[in-house]
């Protein structure tokens, strides 16, 4: 699979230069996760993703000038080097027709397709999200009308993996789907985001087996979300803003409500989030973070976090850390703390004491 990894970004090297017009952007990040549990030190490599402690990862985006077309690839490089990927063109800018309207054609060979989603997800535990069910390649079509709407169809039938020499063979079966690169137990995925106004954003969704992300069932389930910055609509010149989400799990059947205040101003900001999901085995099932980022020198990065993962038995699911980093010529070099008294953290789903110093690049 690395070797499908070079092959890509040779590739997007080659498309950068030979496209006059194009914009070629991507990101790194990396680093070392020191845990202190059980009168004990361990490590791994860090990822960029919080719930992935296991990787290390690369983004890269390449898009036209002219908004007709975009690739994404990422890769995770550490643990099982897998590669992601997209592509979109937009067939109205295609064919040179000056309009409002887009249709947007797809391909994805990821984990799974998210809905699109207005909530403002503060923390980044997208405790909003419903997705389809499982790794794959998908088919989608968006078709919106500038800023104001967007509706998107996402889906792939049942289908086989593709082992990494390109056999096909089920790749193993877990309660009965395939696993694997390019498994995929069949599915679909419908959803619309509006933006009526600056500061306002609803969407609403629907998959029809989905993974059970956040215990949401994984018969299907429907979501719908709204996100109001009154600063920005009221044009007061600092932001200040509510969101709130409900998910509806079909089978097994549950609720899942999050909502979060944010609002602040150039020099600092801050943010409230709250969640409760009716499944009480679920990670974050009644769910509190409170958390500010600090601004006050350029290219600083400082914030603090604190709260529970159930609200019931505070103390023992109490979580809190921060980060501090700063920026120069494009890269970053940051150290995260963070203590979690539960098994789920806020960023690093651990439980104990952890550090992580942690180096990006971005261009």
């Amino acid at each position: 699979m690395k070797k499908v990894l070079v092959s890509l970004l040779v590739l997007a090297l080659a498309m950068s230069s030979v496209f006059a017009a194009v914009n070629f952007s991507g990101e790194f990040k990396g680093g070392y996760q020191f845990q202190y549990k059980n009168d004990a030190w361990t490590g791994h490599v860090q990822g960029q993703d919080g719930d992935d402690t296991n990787t290390t990862k690369l983004n890269l985006g390449i898009a036209d000038d002219n908004g007709v077309w975009s690739v994404g690839i990422e890769g995770a490089l550490v643990a099982d080097g897998r590669v992601t990927g997209d592509i979109s063109i937009d067939m109205i800018k295609l064919f040179g027709i000056d309009s409002d309207l887009s249709v947007k054609f797809g391909l994805a060979a990821n984990d799974e397709q998210t809905v699109l989603r207005a909530y403002a997800n503060p923390t980044g535990k997208n405790l909003d999200r419903i997705r389809t069910s499982a790794p794959g390649v998908w088919a989608n079509v968006a078709v919106g009308y500038g800023d104001y709407v967007t509706v998107q169809v996402a889906g792939s039938p049942k289908t086989l993996a593709v082992a990494d020499g390109g056999d096909m063979n089920p790749g193993g079966t877990t309660n009965g789907k395939y696993t694997g690169f390019g498994a995929c137990v069949g599915d679909l995925a419908i959803s619309a985001l509006g933006k009526p106004m600056d500061g306002l954003e609803i969407s609403a969704g629907w998959v029809l087996k989905g993974d059970g992300q956040n215990k949401s069932g994984n018969k299907g389930a429907f979501t719908a979300a709204v996100d109001a910055n009154v600063g920005a609509m009221a044009e007061l010149g600092f932001d200040l803003g509510v969101s709130a989400s409900y998910i509806y799990g079909i089978d097994p059947k549950n609720h899942v409500v999050s909502a979060a205040v944010y609002g602040g101003v150039d020099m600092v900001d801050a943010y409230v989030e709250y969640s409760y999901n009716t499944v009480e085995d679920a990670d974050r099932q009644n769910f509190l973070a409170v958390g500010a980022n600090f601004n006050l020198v350029e290219n600083m990065l400082l914030d603090v976090y604190f709260g529970s993962n159930k609200l019931s038995t505070f103390a023992d699911n109490l979580f809190v850390g921060g980060d501090i980093g700063y920026t120069v010529n494009n890269v970053t070099f940051a150290l995260g703390v963070e203590y979690s008294a539960g098994a789920k953290s806020l960023k690093y789903d651990n439980t104990g004491l952890v550090i992580v110093p942690t180096v990006g690049v971005s261009f």
